[in-house]
Protein backbone atom coordinates (compact mmCIF):
# COMPACT_ATOMS: atom_id res chain seq x y z
CA UNK A 1 0.00 0.00 0.00
CA UNK A 2 2.67 2.35 0.71
CA UNK A 3 4.76 1.45 -2.29
CA UNK A 4 1.74 1.91 -4.28
CA UNK A 5 0.98 5.65 -2.64
CA UNK A 6 4.39 6.97 -3.26
CA UNK A 7 4.38 5.82 -7.27
CA UNK A 8 0.86 7.98 -7.53
CA UNK A 9 2.68 10.92 -5.37
CA UNK A 10 5.44 10.56 -8.19
CA UNK A 11 3.37 10.51 -10.78
CA UNK A 12 1.11 13.33 -9.40
CA UNK A 13 4.52 15.53 -8.47
CA UNK A 14 5.54 14.75 -12.66
CA UNK A 15 2.17 16.07 -13.88
CA UNK A 16 1.98 19.21 -11.72
CA UNK A 17 5.72 20.04 -12.99
CA UNK A 18 4.71 19.63 -16.53
CA UNK A 19 1.51 21.10 -16.40
CA UNK A 20 3.12 24.19 -14.77
CA UNK A 21 5.83 24.13 -17.51
CA UNK A 22 3.86 24.05 -20.51
CA UNK A 23 0.86 26.24 -19.69
CA UNK A 24 3.03 29.23 -18.65
CA UNK A 25 3.34 32.14 -21.26
CA UNK A 26 6.16 30.68 -23.71
CA UNK A 27 8.03 34.39 -23.88
CA UNK A 28 7.17 35.34 -20.22
CA UNK A 29 11.01 34.62 -19.09
CA UNK A 30 11.62 37.63 -21.97
CA UNK A 31 10.05 40.19 -19.77
CA UNK A 32 11.24 42.12 -16.75
CA UNK A 33 7.75 43.26 -14.76
CA UNK A 34 7.26 46.70 -13.54
CA UNK A 35 5.10 48.38 -11.72
CA UNK A 36 3.15 50.30 -13.05
CA UNK A 37 2.91 53.36 -10.61
CA UNK A 38 6.71 53.01 -9.60
CA UNK A 39 7.62 53.49 -13.17
CA UNK A 40 5.32 56.66 -13.32
CA UNK A 41 7.31 57.74 -10.48
CA UNK A 42 10.79 57.43 -12.01
CA UNK A 43 12.50 60.81 -11.35
CA UNK A 44 13.82 61.10 -14.95
CA UNK A 45 10.18 60.45 -16.49
CA UNK A 46 8.76 63.37 -14.36
CA UNK A 47 5.53 64.61 -15.65
CA UNK A 48 6.55 67.87 -15.15
CA UNK A 49 8.84 67.11 -18.51
CA UNK A 50 7.59 68.41 -21.05
CA UNK A 51 6.41 65.74 -24.27
CA UNK A 52 7.32 62.19 -23.59
CA UNK A 53 10.04 60.04 -23.98
CA UNK A 54 7.67 57.53 -25.74
CA UNK A 55 7.36 57.13 -29.90
CA UNK A 56 4.02 57.29 -29.30
CA UNK A 57 2.54 57.39 -25.83
CA UNK A 58 -0.71 55.16 -25.90
CA UNK A 59 0.17 51.58 -26.11
CA UNK A 60 -1.60 50.03 -29.56
CA UNK A 61 -2.55 46.46 -30.52
CA UNK A 62 1.12 44.40 -31.82
CA UNK A 63 3.12 40.96 -31.43
CA UNK A 64 6.35 40.20 -30.19
CA UNK A 65 8.13 37.30 -32.12
CA UNK A 66 10.71 35.61 -30.96
CA UNK A 67 13.34 33.50 -33.06
CA UNK A 68 10.44 33.20 -35.71
CA UNK A 69 9.06 30.77 -33.91
CA UNK A 70 7.22 31.99 -30.23
CA UNK A 71 4.78 34.99 -30.16
CA UNK A 72 3.32 37.00 -27.51
CA UNK A 73 0.13 39.77 -28.49
CA UNK A 74 -0.52 42.52 -26.92
CA UNK A 75 -0.66 46.23 -26.13
CA UNK A 76 2.89 47.55 -27.09
CA UNK A 77 4.74 51.14 -27.02
CA UNK A 78 8.43 51.96 -27.93
CA UNK A 79 10.11 54.04 -25.29
CA UNK A 80 12.23 56.31 -27.83
CA UNK A 81 14.98 57.13 -25.17
CA UNK A 82 15.86 54.30 -23.50
CA UNK A 83 15.19 52.62 -27.03
CA UNK A 84 13.27 49.36 -25.29
CA UNK A 85 9.74 47.88 -25.89
CA UNK A 86 7.05 48.02 -23.21
CA UNK A 87 3.77 46.13 -23.30
CA UNK A 88 0.84 46.69 -21.04
CA UNK A 89 -1.52 44.20 -18.96
CA UNK A 90 -5.04 43.98 -17.92
CA UNK A 91 -4.09 45.47 -14.44
CA UNK A 92 -2.24 48.53 -15.50
CA UNK A 93 1.07 46.69 -15.02
CA UNK A 94 3.99 47.88 -17.79
CA UNK A 95 6.33 45.11 -18.54
CA UNK A 96 9.59 45.51 -20.70
CA UNK A 97 9.59 43.38 -23.64
CA UNK A 98 13.16 42.27 -23.79
CA UNK A 99 13.85 40.47 -27.34
CA UNK A 100 17.22 40.07 -28.77
CA UNK A 101 18.99 41.18 -32.78
CA UNK A 102 17.10 37.60 -34.40
CA UNK A 103 13.58 38.67 -32.90
CA UNK A 104 11.12 41.46 -34.27
CA UNK A 105 7.83 43.37 -33.04
CA UNK A 106 4.93 44.55 -34.87
CA UNK A 107 3.33 47.68 -33.32
CA UNK A 108 0.22 48.61 -35.58
CA UNK A 109 1.28 47.77 -39.41
CA UNK A 110 4.98 49.02 -38.34
CA UNK A 111 8.03 46.31 -37.71
CA UNK A 112 10.74 47.17 -35.76
CA UNK A 113 13.73 45.32 -34.94
CA UNK A 114 16.91 45.52 -32.52
CA UNK A 115 20.05 46.56 -34.12
CA UNK A 116 23.79 46.65 -32.95
CA UNK A 117 25.98 49.88 -33.76
CA UNK A 118 28.80 50.57 -31.81
CA UNK A 119 28.64 53.96 -32.86
CA UNK A 120 29.69 57.50 -31.03
CA UNK A 121 26.91 59.13 -32.61
CA UNK A 122 23.85 56.33 -32.98
CA UNK A 123 24.99 54.83 -29.43
CA UNK A 124 25.83 50.99 -28.93
CA UNK A 125 22.16 49.92 -30.24
CA UNK A 126 18.57 51.25 -31.42
CA UNK A 127 15.38 50.11 -32.13
CA UNK A 128 14.61 50.47 -36.44
CA UNK A 129 11.69 50.20 -38.17
CA UNK A 130 12.53 48.38 -41.62
CA UNK A 131 11.63 50.92 -44.68
CA UNK A 132 12.83 48.99 -47.53
CA UNK A 133 15.35 45.95 -47.71
CA UNK A 134 17.42 45.35 -50.93
CA UNK A 135 19.99 43.50 -51.64
CA UNK A 136 22.62 45.79 -51.51
CA UNK A 137 21.36 48.82 -49.41
CA UNK A 138 18.88 49.07 -46.82
CA UNK A 139 16.64 52.09 -45.09
CA UNK A 140 15.42 51.96 -41.71
CA UNK A 141 14.07 55.13 -39.92
CA UNK A 142 15.51 55.13 -36.12
CA UNK A 143 12.95 56.53 -33.68
CA UNK A 144 14.45 58.70 -30.71
CA UNK A 145 13.86 61.13 -28.44
CA UNK A 146 16.22 63.14 -26.30
CA UNK A 147 15.99 65.40 -23.27
CA UNK A 148 16.45 69.22 -23.99
CA UNK A 149 17.80 70.64 -20.39
CA UNK A 150 17.41 74.52 -19.55
CA UNK A 151 18.76 77.07 -20.95
CA UNK A 152 20.55 79.34 -18.14
CA UNK A 153 22.21 82.60 -18.64
CA UNK A 154 25.27 83.75 -16.56
CA UNK A 155 23.74 87.17 -15.91
CA UNK A 156 20.16 88.18 -15.78
CA UNK A 157 18.89 92.09 -16.49
CA UNK A 158 16.12 93.41 -14.27
CA UNK A 159 12.72 93.21 -15.60
CA UNK A 160 13.82 91.80 -18.95
CA UNK A 161 13.44 88.14 -18.96
CA UNK A 162 16.40 87.59 -19.65
CA UNK A 163 18.14 84.78 -17.86
CA UNK A 164 15.26 82.64 -17.10
CA UNK A 165 15.63 79.29 -17.01
CA UNK A 166 13.15 76.85 -19.44
CA UNK A 167 11.99 73.58 -18.47
CA UNK A 168 13.09 70.16 -19.19
CA UNK A 169 11.41 69.26 -22.51
CA UNK A 170 11.44 65.65 -24.54
CA UNK A 171 11.86 66.88 -28.49
CA UNK A 172 12.20 64.44 -31.15
CA UNK A 173 15.99 63.07 -32.44
CA UNK A 174 14.59 60.51 -34.87
CA UNK A 175 16.39 60.11 -38.10
CA UNK A 176 16.99 58.07 -41.27
CA UNK A 177 19.51 55.15 -41.49
CA UNK A 178 21.00 53.78 -44.58
CA UNK A 179 22.88 50.18 -43.87
CA UNK A 180 25.21 49.79 -46.66
CA UNK A 181 28.81 47.68 -46.72
CA UNK A 182 28.23 46.29 -43.28
CA UNK A 183 28.15 50.39 -41.86
CA UNK A 184 24.80 52.06 -40.61
CA UNK A 185 25.04 55.95 -41.38
CA UNK A 186 22.57 58.58 -41.23
CA UNK A 187 21.12 59.89 -43.81
CA UNK A 188 21.45 63.35 -44.22
CA UNK A 189 18.14 65.84 -44.98
CA UNK A 190 20.43 68.43 -46.80
CA UNK A 191 21.54 67.83 -50.27
CA UNK A 192 25.23 68.96 -49.97
CA UNK A 193 25.78 66.50 -46.92
CA UNK A 194 24.44 63.56 -48.25
CA UNK A 195 26.43 63.80 -51.45
CA UNK A 196 29.55 63.72 -49.32
CA UNK A 197 28.88 60.29 -47.70
CA UNK A 198 30.09 59.33 -51.69
CA UNK A 199 26.81 56.75 -52.15
CA UNK A 200 26.45 58.23 -55.44
CA UNK A 201 28.32 60.56 -57.88
CA UNK A 202 27.31 64.16 -58.15
CA UNK A 203 25.99 64.37 -61.54
CA UNK A 204 23.93 61.11 -61.33
CA UNK A 205 22.18 62.37 -58.19
CA UNK A 206 21.92 66.17 -59.33
CA UNK A 207 19.79 64.53 -62.19
CA UNK A 208 17.36 62.37 -60.21
CA UNK A 209 16.95 64.88 -57.66
CA UNK A 210 15.02 67.50 -60.40
CA UNK A 211 13.54 64.67 -62.11
CA UNK A 212 11.37 63.48 -58.96
CA UNK A 213 11.64 66.62 -57.01
CA UNK A 214 13.60 64.83 -54.27
CA UNK A 215 12.38 66.05 -51.03
CA UNK A 216 15.15 64.12 -47.94
CA UNK A 217 12.49 64.66 -44.94
CA UNK A 218 9.89 62.50 -47.37
CA UNK A 219 9.69 58.98 -46.66
CA UNK A 220 8.77 58.11 -49.74
CA UNK A 221 10.91 60.07 -51.69
CA UNK A 222 14.18 58.38 -49.85
CA UNK A 223 12.42 54.65 -51.05
CA UNK A 224 13.01 55.75 -54.71
CA UNK A 225 16.14 57.04 -53.77
CA UNK A 226 17.42 53.98 -52.26
CA UNK A 227 15.80 51.82 -55.13
CA UNK A 228 18.33 54.17 -57.63
CA UNK A 229 21.13 54.20 -55.41
CA UNK A 230 20.71 49.91 -55.28
CA UNK A 231 20.70 50.35 -59.41
CA UNK A 232 23.84 52.37 -58.96
CA UNK A 233 26.57 50.89 -57.01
Amino acid sequence: MLYKFKIYLVILTVNLICNQIFSQEPVMERFNATNYTWLQKLSFYDINIEGSPYLDENFVDGEVVLDSLKSFSGKLRIDAYAQKFETLNKSGQIYEVVIDYNDYVKIGNMKYSLHKFESEDLGDFGILRECISLENIKLYFYPRKRLKKPIEAGRTVANSGYGKTASLEWIDNSTYLIYFQGKYTKFSQNHKKFLQLGLINEASYKSFRKKNKLNLKNERDLIKLVHFISSEV
